[in-house]
């Protein structure tokens, strides 16, 4: 793994945000990004920029960076947020683009928001809406420092800007809210109870006929994550993740490196094994003394599937054990899976139940019928290495064979079937940080849409 420092990740954002073009801002009072550069937690860095950018993509060349909420609807805040792993865990950036608002409340448009460029900090009006309306308007009074810093900037800040902010805040919270923040502002001590009666104003707003669309749309960042919070203090979900591959591919290695990196990132995961050829499906055994095929009990050895040493032989009870396998294949995704995922886990799963597609019957329907009943995994993984080297470390089968279902596997992710990615892992030793784009997709999995747009 490569430790990526906060500080070395500020100064590439900062460069990013540079080479984008468009004026931008840190956001938050004087010091708030050596404070981030310097802390443990998730919190945010917060950064205004007039216009999007590329600078998410290029951070996620450059250290894997996982998309975790975006908005873009004109009428609500638009931004972007990203979380990187790093020595001291996982770190937020939240880059807010286009005009200041909170939600649906527009504080300043982006055309009068003032930046000083050689400090990259808002100034003026811009700089009052953000020190102190915004922490406002999110519930909390903000801190002396902070409110010290907004007042100053309201000073120093042109007539016209001052009418401007006073105007939009009155028409859209109300004269008394309004008239209490410019008081505020000029150096009245704010009152307690102004936090409450402006984020009843701001759920009216957002409820309002022109804004509920966009409200609703946005509602899983609207509404506070209570108990679904996740490590990153966003509303998360459980992921399912499924490895597959050759004997020899690397799955195990790979799956004991994400486990260990997700309970860095504070990512609670279980384990869960979809295979069949060693008789771990509940039932197995049971099954092969029924049909009176191969061994009862767990093999170290890969066979074909239940009819085991049978073969050929048994071809109606390879049909008939491909129907079985698919029924086991339900009721262990009901009980193991499900569950887990219901208590926002990272499931990680020891192959899926695309093994049916050959064996213990090939093209069998009873494949397209697990497959159908079965939830497809939120990201599906293929450990790769050159064919060489998979076989040297299992050298049970033939170089040919091993090759060839590897071959089928790359196939298969070709076929795009998760419901987030499918991620290829290098398990050859060549790579830096193999493992660094799969951490970032289970933490897209876990906060993004349930789905990715096709």
């Amino acid at each position: 793994m490569t430790e990526i420092r906060r500080t070395e990740l500020l100064s590439a954002v900062a460069e990013a945000l540079d080479e984008a073009g468009a004026p931008w801002a840190w956001q938050g009072e004087s010091g708030a990004p050596e404070r981030w550069a310097a802390a443990t937690g998730p919190k945010d860095l917060d950064i205004w920029c007039a216009a999007p950018g590329d600078w998410a993509g290029k951070l996620s060349d450059a250290y894997a960076a996982a998309q975790v909420a975006e908005a873009h609807d004109p009428r609500r805040l638009c931004h972007v947020s990203v979380a990187v792993e790093t020595d001291t865990g996982p770190a937020v950036i939240d880059v807010t683009h286009g005009d200041l608002r909170v939600g649906p409340v527009l504080l300043v448009p982006f055309q009068e928001c003032r930046v000083d460029p050689e400090t990259h900090r808002l100034t003026g009006a811009a700089a009052t809406a953000d020190l102190l309306v915004r922490p406002v308007l999110r519930g909390r009074l903000p801190e002396r420092g902070r409110l010290e810093e907004a007042r100053s900037a309201w000073a120093c800040a042109e007539p016209e800007d001052r009418r401007g902010l006073a105007r939009r805040l009155t028409e859209q919270l109300g004269a008394r809210v309004a008239a209490d923040l410019i008081a505020a502002a000029d150096g009245a001590r704010p009152d307690p109870a102004l936090p409450r009666r402006a984020r009843i104003r701001l759920a009216a707003r957002s409820l309002a006929p022109g804004s509920v669309a966009a409200t609703w749309a946005q509602r899983r960042a609207v509404i506070p994550a209570g108990g679904s919070a996740g490590p990153l203090g966003l509303r998360a979900r459980g992921v399912v993740v499924a490895l597959v591959g050759t004997d020899g591919s690397g799955k195990s290695t790979v799956a004991d490196g994400l486990r260990d990196r997700l309970h860095r990132s504070g990512l609670p995961t279980s384990p869960a094994y979809f295979g069949m050829a060693r008789g771990n499906l509940p039932g197995v055994a049971l099954a092969r003394r029924l049909l009176k095929v191969g061994s009862t009990t767990p093999s170290t050895a890969p066979s074909a599937g239940p009819a085991g040493d049978g073969g050929s032989d048994h071809a109606v009870l390879r049909r008939v054990a491909a129907w079985f396998y698919a029924g086991e294949y339900v009721w262990r995704y009901l009980r193991v899976v499900a569950p887990a995922v219901a208590r926002r886990r990272v499931v990680i799963a020891d192959r899926w139940v695309y093994d049916l597609r050959e064996s213990p019957w090939p093209a069998s329907r009873a494949a397209r019928f697990a497959e159908l009943l079965v939830p497809s995994p939120d990201i599906l993984v293929l450990p790769d290495a050159p064919a060489e080297m998979i076989h040297d470390r299992k050298p049970e089968r033939s170089l040919a064979e091993q090759a060839g279902q590897q071959q089928r596997f790359r196939d298969l992710l070709a076929e795009r079937p998760a419901r987030h990615a499918e991620v290829v892992v290098d398990t050859s030793g060549g790579s830096a940080d193999p493992l660094a784009p799969l951490v970032a997709a289970v933490v897209r999995a876990a906060h993004g849409p349930r789905r990715r747009p096709r």
